[in-house]
């Protein structure tokens, strides 16, 4: 975990070595969300560090209509060891009453207590963005319960995904210090997409790992073939995966890595600066209000959608001829966007997507001719 500086000097001089007169800053990544990725670090990298201690655990979402079939399906998830129930309820149920039959051996929240932001990731926000109009937010709700449920959207990013969620704690501990917070995660549909390859499998399994080991209080599962309707089998799959990552990867294992924690707390510093600039604009609702905040999202969504297409064509060209995609008789979700993000108006939108419609008008024009 902690590298003696001996040591680290001793890596540089190889590295350099190695490199053959090539410049060391060759080697520095820069993401899409302006973090530098080093090749390696050291404690000269760290600036303050904060531990998670969050062991995560499956949860399930239920949509609730009726009340012996729902407990029959809480009965069977227990029995697969969730303990924790995200509920929607039919729009003709109170929730008092669902709340008198509830077992109380699990934990349920219900959909509208929680603050649910998975949109603006979906929709192209960065990771630093993500989480300060989290905390923005929290902050504009009118009351805020002792404990809150909040809803974050999680990506293949790994390390950086890793990072947003520790910053996104560390900045709720700093500011709400007379609240908990459970952070519920699921996966972003955003990198997606209707390739016949194992890529979708790949993404929803870092994005796991990188909720676990950010620290996520709890997990939903997702269906890698996310153009499919939900189904039990698909479910028990996914709850089964979860649970064997939950046991054998723990956020705490991370803690004092000089790696994590400088890329926690830059995440940390960016996200407080964003903080500070939706304050001066006069808060969220104002920003929603007058547009801002849309335009905002939807500038960096397109930077992020210019270099998606730049390494998304690349890879098309390299692989011309060996790739399948999805077609619409196998499709039971729309898979594709419905409005333009250029209206002004907020929405999710997968980064694949103009390639598949592009890819699809060109098998419609074959198969009409």
């Amino acid at each position: 975990k902690r590298m003696i500086p001996t040591a680290a000097k001793r890596w540089k001089q190889q590295i350099q070595y190695e490199l053959q007169g090539e410049d060391y800053q060759s080697l520095i990544y820069t993401t899409e969300e302006e973090v530098s990725i080093l090749p390696f670090y050291t404690a000269e990298n760290v600036k303050r560090s904060f531990n998670v201690t969050i062991d995560t655990q499956a949860a399930i979402s239920l949509f609730v209509s009726d009340k012996e079939q729902t407990l029959k399906r809480i009965a069977f998830w227990q029995a697969k060891n969730v303990v924790f129930f995200l509920l929607t309820l039919h729009k003709q149920l109170k929730k008092e009453e669902v709340r008198s039959w509830l077992p109380t051996t699990s934990l349920f929240v219900f959909s509208d207590e929680v603050i649910d932001t998975t949109l603006y990731q979906n929709a192209g926000a960065t990771m630093a963005q993500q989480i300060a109009l989290t905390i923005a937010e929290l902050k504009e709700q009118p009351t805020i319960l002792p404990s809150v449920c909040v809803k974050m959207a999680i990506s293949e990013a790994f390390l950086l995904e890793i990072a947003k969620l520790r910053a996104l704690r560390w900045l709720l501990n700093e500011t709400f210090p007379t609240h908990t917070f459970q952070l519920i995660s699921e996966v972003s549909n955003r990198g997606l997409s209707l390739l016949k390859t194992l890529h979708n499998e790949q993404y929803v399994q870092l994005a796991y790992e990188a909720a676990i080991l950010g620290g996520s209080d709890y997990l939903l599962p997702k269906n890698p073939l996310f153009f499919k309707k939900s189904n039990l089998n698909s479910e028990k799959t996914q709850i089964a995966l979860i649970s064997s990552l939950c046991s054998t990867r723990k956020a705490s294992l991370l803690n004092d890595l000089y790696t994590i924690e400088a890329l926690s707390y830059e995440m940390y510093k960016k996200a407080q600066s964003f903080i500070s600039y939706i304050e001066k604009e006069g808060g969220i609702q104002m920003m929603k209000q007058q547009r801002i905040l849309q335009k905002w999202i939807i500038a960096k969504a397109h930077e992020a959608q210019k270099r998606f297409d730049n390494q998304c064509e690349a890879f098309l060209e390299a692989n011309r001829g060996k790739i399948e995609w999805y077609q619409k008789e196998e499709w039971e979700l729309y898979p594709f966007s419905k409005k333009s993000a250029d209206r002004g108006t907020l929405m999710a939108k997968r980064l694949w997507e103009p390639f598949e419609i592009k890819q699809r008008q060109q098998w419609q024009k074959k198969t009409n001719q």
